[in-house]
Order: structure tokens, then sequence, then C-alpha cells
């Protein structure tokens, strides 16, 4: 069963009761309680009057008959809980109404002690099953004694003051249901701030529970980026060391001495470092081409206009870095060693395109001039199998190399891979 201050008011939309809410509600429900047992009690003393006193006082059933029916009407009225304060007027005013009705049938039947009974009775009762506040219990107090003095007066004539006696009587008894309001009131208010602190406490706690799974899942996400991390490291290190070890066999199988085997095992190992390092510190994304182009043959520019690059800005990956970079390495070497790059007056000139279509394809051109006269190599080393073949292999390209007597022209085509 919920607990107050927890329950659902449907009045709403189903949104939880606030304390005071609550509070409100349970007054209300206890108001109607009282209203209900004074009607039952009135109806009650309506019928055993007309049932014993049979066309007698007919005055004193019209009176509990009004007094029944505003029981009834103030009843009516005390259904919505939304405004606490018409409830509260509506309800003391059938209550006030009762009071007045009680001492009236009591003069009416030349009774004064059974109304001053009943009126003492409502007091105790309304001041300990309500809880209302003290201001509308003393005012119910007020009303009790107007009207017991009224009706004992009414009733009994001499000695002048023995109204005063009856009434006095009561008085102390009247006076502490108003401290018992009081307390009751306190109680309330004492119970109503319990249970503010406790929804906000409760409400610190779920909150304090909601980030804490947010860190646990930020935790699990940041474990598991780690792990993936770790795993990519692993492969890149082997993947790393394999090609090391290939390029490796292959300069030492195409080298005719330990000095040129140096040579070019230091400047591709050199190579295959500053690509890593390019990609590490891009998170292994990718390079442009002209950062890539800049980055593998910028290093043997002679002055400024040997190395002319105009390449677009088009997005190459990690993978393709890598065997792409390899390549032009091989082609700058190559260059610095026999071709354009190897006297001061000779210059390269790199340049790209992108060919739109139904398959779009990265062009590459390599164009040397202004250096030694070249030819066709009668030996082919591991440098110009790995510029024809890496490409092919590994990203199904295509190389095309020209020895006209003014300088190498490389072409290279490459499948551009739709966006991911």
């Amino acid at each position: 069963m919920p607990q107050p201050g927890t329950r659902l008011d449907t009045t709403r939309g189903g949104a939880p009761e606030s304390p005071s809410e609550s509070g409100d509600r349970l007054l209300l429900e206890r108001a109607r309680l009282c209203l209900r047992l004074i009607a039952a009690g009135v109806a009650a003393v309506f019928v055993g009057w007309i049932a014993t006193h049979p066309g007698e006082q007919p005055l004193i059933s019209l009176v509990q008959g009004a007094n029944f029916l505003a029981v009834l009407t103030a009843l009516r009225f005390m259904r919505n809980a939304t405004d606490p304060m018409r409830s509260h007027i509506v309800g003391f005013a059938a209550y006030a109404f009762t009071i007045v009705a009680t001492g009236a049938v009591g003069i009416l039947a030349d009774d004064a002690t059974t109304p001053l009974l009943i009126m003492v009775g409502m007091s105790v009762v309304s001041g300990t099953m309500l809880g209302w506040s003290p201001w509308w219990q003393l005012a119910s107090v007020v009303i009790i004694i107007a009207t017991a003095i009224w009706t004992v007066a009414s009733v009994v004539t001499s000695p002048p003051h023995f109204w005063l006696q009856n009434v006095g009587s009561v008085a102390p008894t009247l006076i502490a249901t108003v401290f018992m309001a009081h307390m009751l009131r306190r109680q309330r208010e004492a119970i109503e701030r319990a249970e503010r602190d406790r929804l906000v406490r409760e409400e610190g706690l779920r909150e304090a529970n909601r980030r804490l799974e947010k860190e646990i899942h930020e935790h699990q996400r940041t474990e598991g980026r780690l792990r993936f991390a770790m795993r990519e490291l692993d492969h890149r290190v082997k993947n790393t060391l394999a090609t090391v070890q290939a390029v490796a066999d292959q300069t030492l199988n195409s080298s005719t001495d330990m000095g040129e085997f140096a040579d070019a095992f230091t400047g591709r190992l050199q190579a295959m470092a500053r690509i890593h390092g390019a990609l590490a510190q891009r998170r292994w994304e990718g390079l442009t081409l002209t950062d890539l182009v800049e980055l593998v043959v910028g290093p043997y520019r002679h002055h400024a206009e040997s190395v002319l690059i105009a390449c677009d800005g088009t997005f190459v990956g990690s993978e393709l870095v890598r065997v792409l970079g390899m390549a032009l390495h091989e082609l700058a070497t190559n260059a610095a060693k026999y071709g354009a790059l190897s006297t001061a007056g000779g210059h390269v000139s790199i340049t790209s395109r992108v060919d739109d279509g139904s398959a779009p394809c990265l062009h590459i051109a390599w164009d040397e001039h202004g250096g030694p006269a070249v030819c066709a190599p009668t030996r082919r080393g591991f440098g110009m199998h790995l510029i024809e073949e890496a490409l092919v292999y590994e990203a199904d390209g295509r190389v095309t190399l020209r020895f006209p007597g003014q300088g190498l022209h490389c072409e290279i085509e490459i499948p551009v891979p739709p966006p991911s």
C-alpha cells in the first residue's frame, strides 16, 4: 500500500503528491469521516424520535432533518482535495450548524444536559480526530460555549446563573481540545518536514546512484577502448616487425655489399619511422596526400624548387599510407641517387587528381626533369619491385614506369574506397 507522500494523485495526471498535499488529503478524509458519523448520529436520533414520539414536537424533526441535509450537502462539496481552504470552510460550517441544531433540539425538548454532553463529545472528537488548525478548533469552542449558554439559559430559567455552573464545569475540557489541536498540528508539521527530508534524501541517493551508474558505464567504455587499443597496438607492432623483417631480407638480397645494404636499409627504416610517427600523431586515422608526399619526399629537397608538390587534399587511410609512402620513398631515393634529385639543377614534380565516376580513382603522377639522362634499368632491385608490385597487391592499384631521356615518369592509379 503506498505510503503518505508517495501516493499518486489521479487529479494531477498521476504525479506524486508532496507531503503537504498528502496531509491535506488525509485531513479531508478525516473530516468527511467525522461528517459521516455526525450524519449517521443525526439520522439515528431523527428516526428514533419519530418512532417514539409520533406527532409530537414536529419542530425537532424539522431541525434534525435540516441538520442531516446540511451535513450531506457538505459531504457533497468536500470531494475535491485540490482546494483545502474551501473544504475547511464547508466542513466547519456543517460542524457549526450541527452544534447549533443540537442546542435548538435541546431547547425544543426542554433538555439542557444531553445537548451539552453531545457538544463536549463533538469538541473532543474534532480536536483529536481532525487535527486541523487550533484556530478552527478555538472557533468551534466559542460556538459550543455560546450555544451551550443559549441552551442552558433557555431551558433552566432559575436560578439566574445556573447556566454558568453547567458551562463552567465543561469549559476546561473544551479549552483543552484547543491545545490538543495545537499539538496535533505541530505533530503533523513535524511529520511533513520529516517526509520532505526523506524525499530529499531519497532523491539525493537516486541522483548519486545515477551518477555512479554513469561513471561505471564510462569506466567500462574506457576499459573497452583500452583493450581495443592494446589489441590494435599488438597487431600493428607485429605487422611493423614483420615489415621490417621483410624489408631487411629483401634489402640484403638485392644489395651487392654491406655498405649498400646499410644505406638502403637505414633509409627505408627511417621512412617507415616517419610514416609511423605521423600516423600515431593522428591516432592512425590517416594523412592527406599532400602531407604524405611532403613527409616522404620533402627531406630530399635541395632547395624550394627541387621538389614541386601539387596534390589535392585527398585523405589516405592508414593502411594505404604505409604502402604508398614506401613506394614514394623508393622513387625519392632513386631520384636522389640516379635521377633528377642527384643534381642541383634537377627537380621532381608530383601531381594528383581524382577521377569521379562509377569507380573513382586517385591518379598520382611523378615527373623528373633536369637530371641526368636515364634509361630503363637492366637489373631491378628490391626498390623497383616495391614500387611496381606493393601497390598492386595491397591496394589493387596500377603502376606504370617510363624512362624517357629527360627523366623518370611514374603513373600510379589507386581505387578510391567509398566513404564509410
